[in-house]
């Protein structure tokens, strides 16, 4: 049935090429219109399951704080003044813009220094209390002292206070007290060096702006701003762009760099490796334009069907061309080998359709069928990769087996090709490849032997990257120095966690469980530090106990009115305060503690003291912070390190279930088409020693899994099966008369062809400025030469062991 129809679509694409091109053409337009729309989202929780714990609390959190992140503007001149002046220029600018919610390069803390005995604790306003207690009398008595010119002594019986002037006082705690209720309050606090030569501009954006497009969009604006203002200050001011939303801009666009130029040397060292190895310029655009289609159909329906990119499936496009380039070398190896042999035009067209196709198909079925066992994992990176490779497949099988022979037999007809390449065909159709024996049967299964025992003693060595920074672009210089300069500023090393609460008394049940384990703690300590508005704004009840001190403190102080009435006025606006309320805090701080307005409730902040980058160091921060329990209710924090250690643990989880997938499901579907437990094993033996062999060199190198680099792995039996696939097809159709040495020779050296254009591909990668995308492509060198190695010393002796048990 399959080659009735191969026969009838190979007569059809013969006689109405033009009509399939064409055809092909419109479907790429609207593919192509669909892919424009697609978008690349670089959020760490795009690769996790919706109901990860991790992603659910960030995303309930999100809600509450509007974003995790801010544009950070820094300035630097000669002249703190200069400095200033610079980002309130360029303050009145970005303000302007929509994505702005509000900036500052201040925070009003007036209230916090008039109101800090409220902050103190009742122990410490005791202790002050007393310390006044006992020092005021005297104090008052050596005042009059001064006023009288002799010693004094004097007592309230009614208040039971006496003084005498000639008492010993801490004569410095005194002149400290005094300086400090004389200085003027702090109204203003500048995000400045302490030179105010260096000064930061915070912009925080508006809720819901969290892709990659808008931030791409934030992060230009704020520098057209400023680059713009710098030029005008005529080299006074240097700045600069800073800030987790500019480091993840900077990092996709090392990411589509790399890729940019990975894909486009990698077509232009492939195209010149077919036109050398066939040498016929024609070639090239035969294999590559259908693959080139096939990719904007794939990319058209991933947009239709699922949106965008994330971090792990924007690598798809090199994968698929390293898959799909497969087809067209088979293909036109297989065409050209025909040609060679006398026959026209449309019998070479239809051999290739109805017998490489039909390798191809089985290929191209148990490939995708591996790739859409992916979607099975949890892992919504796996899941995703699966879903598109999957049908990426199919689509370039499509269009390899559609455009290729229309685009023969167009070719074919002109005159040129007639007069030209013919005479190619016909002086190479005699001539007789070299053939080389394949190693003995004893010599390739002790190599096998000793390949097997080399690979289980190493897999388990095998190590997952566990520096988060090790898989990131090195940042641009502009951007380390901002960053150096924030850090200067406001300190760096802290990825916290959220906890989001509705009500006033879970909040001072949280503060009190988590300071209490930060005292306790000291085994593993991971938490630093907690902030909330707590800090800032004590409970009601606690305030009013405060507040009775600080209304005794008050009365105390009523006698200096008539002896130092500068001394009483400045100490009266600290002691002559009342509660404190939310609505009294800055707009800064507001946004902080309590979110976004219209949704009640409150923000708790966990500091980690380790690196949230060490994903060991990650998992101890995670476990003591993650999930707790307070008053017989669970509560969980939110922070994009905590989906990291979660992505950690499921990548882990599913690293093996996805292989195993993979494999099984090739497998099921090789056994579907040969029929054979034999003919199966003997397929898939070479791809699966090979991808054993790598991950023992993985484990005896240290070469470390992650999450970028650990796609290659089911891309492996994906591409090498490919090869198995054609030679065994190809051995199997020729019968008992087949010639292993020859078939190694034609489809053998196809199949080498296919892994050298895959190894160009990912080739390019290893020069790649993130540190993630060299590892994919150190992987895949090693992975793809040593499946190619295994195939071919193992698979010609596997079929003659083969043919002689047949």
């Amino acid at each position: 049935m399959l080659k009735s129809f191969g026969v009838a679509w190979s007569r059809f694409v013969f006689e109405r090429a033009l009509v399939v091109l064409v055809s092909a053409l419109v479907l790429t337009f609207i593919a192509f219109k669909f892919a424009g729309g697609i978008s690349v989202s670089t959020r760490l929780e795009e690769l996790m399951p919706q109901s990860a714990a991790s992603v659910q609390t960030l995303n309930s959190v999100l809600k509450k704080t509007g974003s995790f992140a801010s544009i950070q503007i820094v300035a630097q001149s000669d002249s703190a003044e200069t400095t200033l002046d610079f980002l309130q220029a360029v303050k009145s600018e970005i303000d302007h813009h929509d994505w702005v919610a509000y900036s500052h390069y201040s925070e009003n803390i007036e209230f916090l220094t008039r109101h800090k005995l409220l902050m103190l604790d009742l122990n410490q306003l005791l202790d002050l209390e007393r310390e006044v207690e006992g020092a005021y009398p005297v104090f008052l008595a050596r005042k009059l002292s001064e006023a009288v010119g002799t010693d004094v002594t004097y007592s309230v019986r009614s208040e039971n206070v006496s003084g005498d002037s000639r008492t010993t006082l801490d004569q410095t705690r005194i002149d400290e007290l005094t300086t400090s209720l004389n200085a003027s309050p702090e109204a203003e606090r500048f995000f400045a060096t302490p030179d105010g030569l260096t000064a930061v501009l915070v912009v925080w954006p508006k809720p819901g702006l969290d892709k990659l497009t808008d931030a791409k969009r934030m992060v230009e604006d704020a520098r057209q701003i400023s680059q713009k203002l710098e030029n005008s200050s005529g080299g006074k001011i240097t700045s600069g762009v800073a800030g987790r939303i500019a480091n993840k801009v900077a990092q996709f666009d090392a990411v589509t760099g790399d890729l940019k130029l990975g894909l486009i040397s990698a077509i232009g060292l492939i195209s010149i490796l077919i036109g050398l190895s066939y040498r016929n310029i024609f070639a090239v655009p035969a294999i590559i334009l259908p693959l080139a289609v096939g990719l904007v159909w794939t990319l058209g329906l991933t947009a239709a069907v699922i949106g965008s990119l994330n971090l792990i499936t924007v690598f798809l496009v090199l994968i698929l061309f390293g898959l799909g380039i497969d087809f067209g070398i088979h293909n036109y190896s297989r065409y050209r080998e025909e040609r060679r042999r006398g026959r026209c035009v449309e019998e070479a067209i239809r051999t290739v359709i109805t017998h490489t196709g039909g390798a191809s198909l089985a290929a191209a079925l148990t490939t995708s069928l591996g790739f859409l066992s992916l979607t099975l994992t949890e892992f919504r990176a796996f899941s995703e990769f699966g879903f598109i490779a999957g049908v990426g497949i199919i689509l370039i099988f499509i269009s390899m087996y559609s455009l290729f022979p229309a685009i023969i037999a167009i070719y074919e007809r002109r005159a040129f090709f007639e007069t030209k390449s013919v005479r190619i065909w016909k002086r190479t159709r005699n001539a007789t490849p070299r053939v080389k024996r394949p190693l003995s049967q004893s010599f390739a299964l002790a190599i096998t032997v000793v390949l097997f025992i080399f690979a289980v003693t190493f897999l388990p060595q095998i190590s997952f990257e566990r520096d988060f920074k090790n898989l990131e672009a090195s940042q641009p210089p502009s951007l380390v120095w901002a960053t150096k300069q924030v850090n200067r500023i406001f300190g760096g090393g802290h990825d916290r966690a959220i906890v989001a609460v509705k009500t006033l008394s879970e909040l001072v049940a949280i503060d009190a469980y988590f300071r209490e384990r930060i005292a306790t703690e000291e085994q593993t300590p991971t938490i630093e530090k907690i902030s909330s508005v707590l800090d800032y704004i004590p409970p009601i009840e606690l305030q009013d106990r405060r507040l009775e001190v600080i209304r005794r403190l008050g009365k105390r102080i009523e006698g200096l009115k008539f002896i130092d009435q500068s001394l009483y006025n400045a100490t009266k606006q600290y002691l002559a305060i009342d509660k404190l309320e939310i609505s009294d805090l800055p707009q800064a701080l507001q946004r902080t503690f309590v979110g976004t307005k219209g949704d009640p409730g409150y923000l708790l902040y966990i500091y980690n003291s380790v690196s949230m980058d060490d994903s060991v160091l990650a998992r101890e921060f995670y476990d003591d912070a993650a999930s707790f329990r307070v008053n017989g209710k669970n509560y969980a924090a939110a922070s994009e390190g905590f989906i990291f250690v979660e992505m950690i643990a499921l990548m882990k989880a599913d690293a093996m279930k996805a292989i195993s997938l993979v494999t099984l499901s090739t497998a099921l579907l090789i056994l579907l088409f040969t029929r054979s437990l034999k003919a199966t094993a003997i397929i898939l033996a070479p791809p699966i020693l090979g991808v054993l062999v790598t991950l023992g060199i993985m484990g005896a190198t240290g070469l470390s899994l992650s999450i970028v680099n650990m796609v290659i792995l089911p891309s492996l039996i994906g591409i090498s099966v490919d090869n198995t696939i054609h030679i065994f097809h190809r051995f199997d159709s020729e019968g008992s008369a087949a010639d292993i040495s020859q078939i190694m020779s034609s489809t053998g050296r196809a199949a080498v062809l296919t892994t050298l254009t895959t190894l160009i591909g990912f080739g390019g990668l290893v020069t790649a400025s993130m540190g993630g995308l060299r590892s994919m492509g150190l992987l895949a060198i090693i992975g793809f030469t040593t499946c190619l190695v295994t195939t071919w010393w193992l698979l010609p002796n596997l079929l003659k062991l083969y043919r002689q048990k047949a």
